[in-house]
């Protein structure tokens, strides 16, 4: 289990520092730059192995009968899940690399903007929407498998930081722009904060200690980071503002 979240956290950070370098966009390999590359093919396959050190320690755990859905059924679903993030992953990769090869002069014309269709709003929502999907699902069939070791406390903390890492790292790739609550990315924001609403009231609900589900602990941390994360940047876009449209932006909230 922690191997695999080692290995989601070290993934999402890297994948973070790289996309700043402009020397791995710089690079080009086959009409390629060296960055798309890397996401397309290396964070991908490390991240999918994550998850699966993942699923496999939870399944090897003793099961109980708390929620009467078979582990099989979880799997199939976050399968599923998976298989269209790669579909959306590939869709970003292929608009990404036609964009860089496009006119970029006239952005009126047809073939621009359904390449920018498939590069920004639809690629973005298949990844993000898939991967926090797949989450809250192992996180739900992680109820049936608590851990029984006492190390799951000694280890807690390190759960803690990974989830905090993993967070804003996702916030970081996820709200790049100066806009006000992401621009077309807000949608994922709430997205986030039904499904932390969801699973703390399913453990809440069914009366059991979070501490003794790893995964539930991770995915909670990082939702809780990443929404943290999404609240400062709106807070230090505020910050950058005028006073006159900070006192426009103030008014138009009190006023709705």
């Amino acid at each position: 289990m922690t191997a695999g979240l080692i290995l989601l956290a070290l993934v999402s950070l890297l994948g973070v520092l790289v996309h700043r370098r402009s020397r791995f966009e710089q690079r080009i390999f086959k009409n390629v730059p060296l960055i798309d590359w890397f996401y397309i093919t290396v964070f991908p396959t490390f991240m999918f192995a994550g998850w699966v050190l993942i699923i496999k320690s939870i399944v090897n755990r003793p099961g109980i009968n708390l929620i009467p859905i078979d582990d099989f059924d979880f799997l199939m679903i976050m399968v599923l899940f998976i298989l269209y993030a790669f579909v959306g992953n590939g869709l970003h990769f292929s608009s990404k690399i036609i964009w860089r090869y496009l006119p970029h002069g006239d952005h009126h014309k047809l073939v621009y903007k359904v390449n920018e269709m498939f590069h920004n709003k639809l690629s973005h929502y298949t990844v993000y929407v898939t991967l926090f999907l797949t989450s809250f699902v192992g996180a739900i069939m992680e109820l049936n498998h608590p851990v029984v070791s006492s190390s799951a406390f000694l280890v807690f903390w390190l759960i803690t930081i990974m989830g905090v890492v993993v967070g804003f790292s996702i916030a970081k790739s996820i709200y790049y722009t100066n806009q006000w609550f992401g621009g077309y990315n807000r949608p994922l924001s709430v997205l986030v904060l039904i499904l932390l609403i969801c699973l703390v009231s399913i453990y809440k609900v069914l009366q059991v200690s979070i501490v003794l589900y790893p995964l539930a602990s991770f995915i909670t941390v990082t939702y809780l980071a990443f929404l943290t994360s999404f609240i400062l940047r709106q807070f230090m876009i505020f910050t950058r503002l005028s006073h006159k449209h900070r006192l426009r932006f103030l008014a138009k909230i009190f006023s709705a």
